[in-house]
């Protein structure tokens, strides 16, 4: 290891989904980083984040030489004996246990041992040619203790009740803990099989959503169902609790999640499940009223289960700050929830903006620096989500002067959205197969044209890019660095005016090509917060909800759910002044200070990273106008 004054560590998710790395400076996050963000392959699965790891390896002087210790958010020794013992106890417990089950425990067992785990780096560190004498130590975490550590330490509060819940971990899928300053003691917690996370993933697969990201669109589409007494019945075979303030508990019969003959039409159900339910959706834009009534009784389930937990604990433990995070809090709605119904007992809450395990190699940052480096609080805190990459003016002119149009893209709606933006004539059938074919270079060579004529310096960004959204503009918004997690805040954004609810259906058909009845989420500033939302609480990563004032869905039409909730970003100046400004002024233009806002990316793609990125996207949709960096691209 280099000698040096910093001290560096790398915290890693090496999971089957989001892989990131995560690069500390002592108690200080320098950069947070996703996998799918450079490979262009959403949720990056099966992938290790050599990638990521190389970016972040990037900012440090000597590359690997400069790390101080790999940090895992896994206790690797547990899948060496506890795990095994578990997994043995289950074979026991449940005699219609598939053979589905022992060859994931088989998979699991392999990938997550530690001795794989330090061969596996030590192979894709070579290949990428990162590796020379010096390896660090690698140090492994509980994972629920990483997931409380990030939300706790990434919080304004000295103390706080943190409440962890997700699939799996090494064992916990629930956990609850005490937060004092540095110090994190857990409480409480419920092991497999009782996975809240499996059950709602379950429910995602049932009404035709794939797994990891369909988890929000079930969500999204809750509020289109109707209370259904004869589900909710049914629901309640599989998971049921305690609304003892004093004694809560809770039960899944995971025999319905995974622990019996599995569905043949998809193995990731089980018939026991399906013979309750009923057939899985087939999947479809247009859900049947169904499934959104399924939807809509799984979602109040959990919410009505993790506010009785919430309650009990913190009548429990007197703390009036709530931390949340692992999966399951990346539902918004439950997290919305829980704060309108702890009026009563809480003060605030805050939900850390990575709660998936994208953000695992954080915690597990931060554990070490617990550790080892200091364990003075007020080194601890998230100041910002703007962790990845950015890139200057220069950068940007030389990738529109160099711009390599893209062969292949996902659907035929972009290459029809390609041809439209190039004027080419040609349907999205004829222009898939050109571009894949001989006129490959000619089309190319339109598109760098295109892009060289049309870009602009600007010396006033903002005010043009106000006047530009409330003329009826639909942006992309490329700014400064990449915001780590799944949500745009303004870095890598699209932008529209949220007083034309046409909008919304523009941006979800023509620009995210994507279900009509998903909502969008709006940036607003944080001063007029209580003026749109009802009984807000911070909300900078927008991932919490609040009922819409009258104002607001009067004035922003385009921002609100069917439920009459939204999800907003609540921006400060501090962490975000360009974006602040952008709002203001838009405010000044139209009397509405909020900006409908979405990632910038189609359904089925990561958010953009890098300015060529940015262009590709540009070019194969209906995007009006491209404001990256100081340039504005117009069609």
């Amino acid at each position: 290891m280099t000698n040096t004054e910093h001290r560096y560590t790398l915290g890693m998710n090496l999971g089957r989904a989001d892989p990131s790395a995560t690069l500390f400076d002592g108690a200080d996050v320098l950069t947070h980083v996703e996998e799918e963000r450079f490979i262009r392959v959403k949720k990056a699965y099966g992938r290790f984040p050599i990638n990521a790891v190389k970016y972040c390896l990037s900012l440090v002087p000597d590359g690997l030489n400069s790390i101080e210790s790999i940090n895992l958010g896994f206790d690797h020794d547990m899948f060496t004996l506890e795990v095994p013992l578990y997994f043995q106890s289950e074979w026991d417990s449940y005699p219609t246990k598939p053979e589905q089950a022992g060859i994931y425990e088989k998979r699991r067992l392999e990938e997550k041992d530690p001795r794989f785990i330090e061969a596996r780096m030590r192979k894709e560190f070579e290949a990428a040619g990162i590796l020379n004498d010096y390896f660090p130590p690698i140090r492994h975490y509980t994972h629920h203790l990483c997931h409380a550590l990030s939300a706790h330490l990434s919080s304004p509060y000295e103390d706080s009740l943190g409440i962890v819940v997700d699939a799996n971990s090494e064992i916990d899928t629930f956990s609850v803990w005490t937060c004092r300053s540095t110090n994190l003691e857990k409480i409480w917690s419920k092991p497999l099989p009782h996975s809240l996370g499996w059950v709602y993933r379950s429910f995602t697969l049932f009404c035709g959503f794939e797994p990891y990201e369909g988890e929000g669109k079930l969500m999204g589409l809750a509020p289109y169902g109707r209370p259904n007494p004869e589900i909710a019945e049914k629901i309640r075979k599989i998971i049921s609790w305690s609304d003892d303030p004093d004694d809560f508990d809770y039960e899944v019969d995971a025999t319905y999640i995974y622990l019996s003959d599995r569905y043949p039409k998809n193995q990731a159900l089980t018939n026991k499940f399906v013979n309750l339910f009923g057939d899985p959706a087939v999947k479809s834009s247009e859900p049947d009223q169904y499934y959104k009534d399924v939807a809509y009784e799984i979602q109040d389930a959990f919410e009505q289960l993790l506010l009785a937990a919430t309650r009990s604990f913190l009548k429990q433990t007197g703390f009036r700050n709530l931390t949340l995070s692992g999966g399951v809090h990346l539902n918004c709605k439950v997290n919305g929830y829980i704060w309108r119904e702890c009026q009563d007992l809480l003060d605030d809450l805050f939900v850390f903006p990575m709660s998936g395990d994208d953000g695992i190699g954080f915690g597990a940052n931060l554990a070490y620096a617990v550790e080892e480096i200091s364990s003075d609080r007020s080194l601890y805190q998230l100041e910002n989500a703007y962790l990845g990459p950015s890139f200057s003016n220069e950068e940007i002119d030389d990738a529109i002067r160099n711009f390599e149009l893209r062969s292949e893209f996902l659907n035929e709606k972009q290459y029809s959205a390609v041809s439209k933006s190039l004027g080419l004539d040609l349907d999205g059938e004829q222009t898939e197969s050109a571009l894949q074919g001989a006129e490959y270079e000619e089309i190319a060579g339109k598109a760098r044209a295109f892009l060289s004529e049309n870009a602009e310096r600007s010396k006033s960004i903002i005010d043009t890019t106000a006047q530009a959204l409330a003329e009826g503009s639909i942006i992309a918004w490329f700014q400064g660095r990449m915001e780590a997690g799944p949500r745009a805040l303004g870095s890598r954004s699209i932008l529209a005016d949220p007083r034309k609810i046409e909008n919304r259906d523009r941006v979800n058909a023509k620009v995210k090509f994507r279900e009509t009845w998903r909502p969008f989420c709006p940036s607003a500033i944080e001063e007029d917060a209580e003026k749109y939302f009802a009984n807000p609480t911070q909300s900078p990563f927008m991932i919490n909800t609040f009922e819409v004032t009258e104002e607001g869905v009067a004035t922003a039409p385009a921002i609100v759910h069917v439920d009459q909730t939204a999800r907003p970003q609540f921006v400060d100046r501090k962490r975000s002044p360009e974006f602040h400004d952008l709002i203001v002024k838009f405010g000044e233009l139209s009397g509405v200070s909020i900006l409908l806002n979405t990632s910038m990316n189609i359904k089925g793609e990561p958010i953009c990273c890098t300015p060529n990125d940015a262009l590709q996207f540009f070019l194969a949709s209906d995007i009006d106008v491209l404001v990256i960096g100081d340039y504005i691209i117009r069609k």
